[in-house]
């Protein structure tokens, strides 16, 4: 035999020596190896929840409110006529308080007098002109005319002339000019009182424009005042909340920051609605010491009774108007009536005294899902 060909058969049969070798190892060693897998099948975990009866009850309906206060009269004070402002017993400044009927402005109006005073001197001579004529043509009418003559005083206001008997003696006393002038005073009388500006009301002075020593103009601004006896607070309420509202009811107000509280009243309803909060203003007049423009405050109002409703957490709300309930260790979804609802709680009717209701989250609850249950 040539030694190529006895090589060629020694390869051969090695080859075939190494390969049932390792088919009888790779056998044994399946044998001998366990299995990973757990042969018993793991137990499926049941979850616990509260459930909780629930019993309607009449509860007292609150509304929550909050808003900033402004003051319910603030006037702006401007000039009717013109002249220098004199100085009066108090300086009008920003942050002065003034008692109504207090004299705040006073413009020099010493050539309005003089005018005045002319005008009166012009009517008296006028009445003393037609005296004679009226004790000859009109002689029942010259005993009144001469009281009015007697007491008419050119620096006092002038008194209403005197009543008319006849047509004629109107005529008469028409064509001397007596009405023109008569009537020409009252208004230079009124003017006259334009030169002095009088609080309106007490509060506190905003804004003083004008000094004294300074020219007045017609139709200047002379300064702001702001009523602080009467605030207004302008509060959104809901369109849900507006049926239990109306003009006349009574508001708890507070301030956190002052620790104290105010007795206020809802005077107006808008009717305007806001397009982006849909909410509806509401303005309920307030007064007291402490309160100032611009401070804010909450409020609780209380409205009409909720009758046999159930409040619960708003957490057990499902799908807006559903809660879940357990019968028979299953959970189940039931559909509710939504009376009310605050940043809390919701006013609810739809439930039965038997209903057990999941109480708390209901996060990871869903319809169908077996539970043991735990009465609170």
């Amino acid at each position: 035999m040539k030694k190529t060909t006895r090589k060629l058969l020694l390869s051969t049969l090695l080859t075939f020596i190494i390969l049932a070798i390792g088919t009888f190892a790779y056998q044994r060693m399946s044998k001998q190896k366990k299995s990973t897998i757990s042969e018993t099948q793991e137990e499926k975990t049941v979850r616990t929840v509260q459930v909780q009866n629930y019993a309607p009850e009449d509860i007292t309906n609150s509304i929550t409110l909050d808003g900033r206060l402004t003051a319910y009269e603030v006037v702006n004070l401007f000039a009717e006529t013109s002249g220098v402002l004199k100085p009066t017993s108090k300086t009008i400044k920003e942050g002065s308080y003034v008692k109504e009927g207090e004299l705040l402005f006073d413009i020099d109006g010493r050539d309005a007098e003089l005018n005045l005073l002319a005008q009166r001197s012009a009517l008296m001579t006028a009445i003393t002109q037609i005296m004679p004529d009226l004790k000859f043509d009109y002689p029942q009418a010259f005993d009144k005319w001469k009281r009015y003559l007697d007491e008419f005083d050119v620096r006092s206001t002038v008194k209403p002339l005197p009543e008319i008997s006849s047509d004629q003696e109107k005529y008469f006393v028409a064509g001397k000019n007596i009405y023109n002038l008569f009537y020409g005073i009252q208004s230079a009388e009124q003017r006259l009182n334009d030169y002095k500006i009088y609080a309106p009301f007490s509060g506190v002075v905003t804004a003083s424009n004008i000094y004294p020593g300074q020219l007045v103009n017609l139709g200047s601004n002379l300064g702001t005042i702001m009523n602080t006896g009467k605030f207004e607070l302008k509060a959104p309420v809901s369109l849900a909340d507006l049926k239990y509202i109306k003009t006349g009811q009574k508001v708890t107000l507070y301030s956190d920051q002052l620790d104290q509280k105010w007795e206020g009243q809802v005077s107006r309803i808008s009717r305007v609605i806001d397009n982006v909060t849909q909410n509806l203003p509401i303005y309920i007049s307030v007064w007291g010491s402490g309160l100032r423009d611009g401070m804010y405050l909450k409020g609780e109002l209380k409205a009409n009774q909720l009758k046999n409703v159930i409040a619960l957490d708003k957490s057990m709300i499902t799908d807006q108007n559903k809660v879940f309930v357990v019968e028979d260790e299953t959970v189940k979804t039931k559909t509710i009536e939504i009376i009310k609802q605050d940043e809390t709680t919701v006013y609810t009717r739809g439930i039965e005294l038997d209903d057990q209701i999941i109480s708390g989250s209901s996060a990871g609850i869903f319809s169908g899902q077996k539970v043991k249950v735990e009465s609170l």
